[in-house]
């Protein structure tokens, strides 16, 4: 007779991890006002953005290496760069513009909170083009692994627990 084994790996795709993310980030914020502390863009400080970095940092780029360290072979979360070439980082996949390639940056509010993304839109060695933002809705996310100079796309992925 089979034996049935229960998993406690959490399956997931890179898009579904980066919706955890800005779900815990939205789930926070009516905390962080009661605190006082400062959120939106323009008005926040250092606070929200060591808060925002220990999420992503604990949740997200954890999750997509396995392990947990001080420092992530990543693209930092709300940190602009000049050059994605040597560097992890999560691409961020627009129907809307499937033509071009964009590197996700962070989570800004137009509308209601944290509903865009500020992304870095890369040419063919993804050297950064310009900075823009695009609406969160329908947006795909899969992680770019550098290894050794070469890029490995992921869409999925499986965290041990």
């Amino acid at each position: 007779m089979g034996e049935l084994i229960m998993s406690n790996n959490l399956k997931t795709t890179v898009t579904e991890l980066l919706a955890i993310f800005r779900g815990s980030l939205l789930a926070i914020i009516p905390w962080l006002e009661k605190a006082k502390i400062k959120w939106k863009e323009g008005e926040s400080y250092d606070d929200w953005d060591n808060i925002t970095e220990s999420i992503y940092a604990n949740l997200v780029c954890s999750s997509l290496t396995g392990e947990v360290v001080s420092e992530y072979g990543i693209a930092k979360y709300n940190f602009n760069y000049n050059d994605y070439t040597s560097m992890s980082f999560i691409e961020v996949k627009n129907k809307d513009n499937s033509e071009k390639k964009f590197a996700f940056v962070a989570f800004q509010s137009n509308f209601s909170p944290l509903d865009s993304v500020k992304v870095a839109e890369l040419d063919k060695t993804n050297k950064v083009v310009r900075y823009t933002n695009l609406k969160f809705d329908n947006l795909e996310f899969v992680f770019v692994k550098n290894i050794n100079g070469k890029k490995e796309v992921i869409d999925s992925i499986e965290v041990a627990l």
